[in-house]
Formats: structure tokens, C-alpha cells, sequence
């Protein structure tokens, strides 16, 4: 709506990237790169700058799309690969046995809390009495250094890691078009053909939540390593990698704000109250009435209660509420909406 002040505000906005309103802040990053192209060069050059900053996974992987979509001039694309290949680190991606036992014995030092030592005392006038003394292991300094992008795939985040490889392909891809060097663009490509190696063992390897999700994140992974590797299946998949996420987006934000404008159009058509209609003031009902009167504000409380104060919801609205619980992989998934009509 304020094009002119859009860019101070954004580039504001995204200092709390790593706060805990990031998924809200990042989430308008990419309404506004994707409405305003003369400002992508300033906020991609920020997202680069602030990528190390970033701690929650939910938000790394809208940056990484947002970089993968939108670097289109060697600047961003050189500047925004070297970050995150040097977020990421080299392969393997997983825990290794010293750091693993070192993890284990500073858990184990924080899980014992502090000492209680009880001891007598005599004091200063001859009396004896009872001093408690508590003592707390000293906090080892905090040494690791080790990016949070690592952190986030070395924890076994294999969504983050399907992310990365398709963000990494669409900057190789994109990079002889933008007039990088033979010599960058192939040293990018083998770059992140080993960085998606070790993202698919660290999936095979690494036991966490998201292990159902193994089987999509290697056909992914394994799609980008051909659109690399094989010359035809670039040829075929390269429009598709670097134009369709874009403009799916964009039919993405132009069905939002046409959702948003008809519901504004019809929030203005309805009469929430007539001028005419009675106030009751249940503080001036005399106390003397029967148990079995009549209130003619029942109906209003039980509806209120219920949620159900506009005389009734779209299934839309019901179902706004409802996110996905599990991977894509599972042989078996379904959803439902229960309503409950008790009144106590």
C-alpha cells in the first residue's frame, strides 16, 4: 500500500529475523520481494547478510527459497551461494562420535544440579547452628562455533536439507545465465552435488522425527542431481525449477488479496445491529424472578459460546485451523473437524 517507505520498513523488519516473531517478519519478506521487484536487490543483499543470524528451521527455509527464487544477477547468486555453502560446511553432516560423547557428559554435568552441603557451625557468640551451603558446577564457556545452518541439518532436519538442494540447483542452474565464468559455475555444481550427498546420509542415517520423510527428500534430492548431471534432464527441468515457483507464488498472492478483498466488500454490506433494536441490563432485572423466566439474552450467550455468533461459518473458516501433522510419504493420512454442541 506504501510503496515508497516499503523498503526502510522491510529492511527493519528483518533485524528480528532470529527473534521469535521471525516466521511473521520473513513471511512478509517474501509478499513484498515478489510485489516489488525494483527492491530485490537491497533485500536479497540483506537476507545474505543476516542469513547467519537466522536460528529457527521454519525460517531458514523461506530464506533459502527466497534466495533460490530471486537471485538473478551474478552478485546475488555468486554472494548468496557462498553463504550458504559456507553455513552449511563440508559433508558428512553428522554427529561424530567425540563430539557425541562430549554432548553427552555436559548434559549429564547439567542434569545434576547443584550440591547441598550441610555443616555446623559455631558463631561469634559461642552457639552452634546449622549452615547449608549449596554449590553449582561451574558453566563450561561456550566454544562451538559450529553455523546455525549446520546445527539445523546435523540435527536430522531433512526438510531443510530437501531445501537446500533445490535451492542450490536453481543458483547452478541459473548461474550461466547471468554470465558466471565456466570455471564458477562448475565448481558450484560439484560444490552442491556433495553437499547433497551427505544430506541424503545424513537422512539415512540420522534418527529423528522427520524420518518418514526419507523417501521424498532422496527422490528430491536425487531430481536435482540429474538436472546437474544430465544435460537432457536440464534441458527439460530447467524452466521448471527456475519460473514455476515464482509464478505459482504470485497466483498465490493475487488469490489472497482477492480472498481479502470480497471478504472486505461483504464485512461492509453487513448489519451487525439495527438502530432500533432493544438494550436489556441484566443488573435491573428484579431479583424476585422465577428460576423458570424467560431471558431474551440466552439465545445471544448460548450462540457466543458455541462460536457461533454469526448464525453460522463457512467449512472454509472451520477448516482454517487445520495444518498438516506428517510427511507427504505416509501410505495413509486423513484429517477431521469435530464440533462439539454442549453448553455447560
Amino acid at each position: 500500500r506504501f510503496p515508497d517507505v516499503a523498503e526502510s520498513v522491510v529492511h527493519t523488519l528483518m533485524d528480528f529475523l532470529s527473534s521469535d516473531g521471525g516466521m511473521q517478519v520473513i513471511i512478509f519478506v517474501r509478499a513484498i520481494v515478489e510485489r516489488y521487484p525494483a527492491l530485490r536487490p537491497a533485500i536479497l543483499t540483506k537476507l545474505i547478510n543476516t542469513l547467519d543470524e537466522v536460528t529457527n528451521n521454519n525460517v531458514m527455509c523461506v530464506c533459502l527459497w527466497i534466495l533460490g527464487e530471486y537471485c538473478e544477477t551474478s552478485e546475488t547468486v555468486k554472494d548468496a551461494f557462498d553463504s550458504v555453502t559456507e553455513q552449511l560446511g563440508e559433508a558428512p553432516y553428522v554427529v561424530q562420535a567425540d563430539d557425541k560423547k562430549a554432548q553427552e557428559k555436559a548434559a549429564a554435568e547439567a542434569a545434576k544440579g547443584p550440591k547441598m552441603v550441610t555443616k555446623n557451625v559455631v558463631l561469634a557468640d559461642g552457639t552452634y547452628a546449622t549452615q547449608t551451603i549449596y554449590s553449582e558446577a561451574k558453566t563450561p564457556a561456550v566454544t562451538d562455533k559450529t553455523p546455525h545452518l549446520r546445527k539445523m541439518i546435523i540435527a536430522g532436519d531433512i526438510f531443510l536439507g530437501a531445501i537446500i538442494s533445490s535451492s542450490l540447483t536453481k543458483m547452478c542452474l541459473r548461474a550461466p545465465d547471468v554470465n558466471l565464468d565456466p570455471v564458477s559455475v562448475k565448481e558450484m555444481t560439484v560444490k552442491s552435488l556433495l553437499a547433497m550427498c551427505g544430506i541424503v546420509k545424513m537422512a539415512e542415517v540420522t534418527v529423528s522425527a522427520q524420518k518418514s520423510s526419507l523417501a521424498d527428500c532422496s527422490e528430491r534430492v536425487t531430481l536435482c542431481c540429474r538436472a546437474l548431471l544430465d544435460p537432457k534432464a536440464s534441458a527439460l527441468l530447467k524452466k521448471t525449477l527456475l519460473s514455476e515457483g515464482k509464478s505459482s507464488f504470485a497466483a498465490f498472492l493475487k488469490h489472497i488479496q482477492e480472498k481479502e478483498n470480497k471478504e472486505k466488500e461483504s464485512r461492509e454490506d453487513v448489519i451487525t445491529s439495527q438502530a432500533d433494536d432493544l438494550i436489556h441490563f441484566r443488573q435491573l432485572r428484579s431479583l424476585t424472578a422465577q428460576g423458570g423466566d424467560l431471558d431474551l439474552d440466552d439465545g445471544s450467550d448460548l450462540a457466543r459460546a458455541t462460536g457461533y455468533a454469526d448464525g453460522g461459518s463457512l467449512l472454509s473458516n472451520e477448516l482454517s485451523h487445520v495444518y498438516q501433522l506428517s510427511g507427504f510419504a505416509d501410505p495413509v493420512y486423513a484429517e477431521a473437524f469435530v464440533t462439539v454442541h454442549d453448553y455447560d
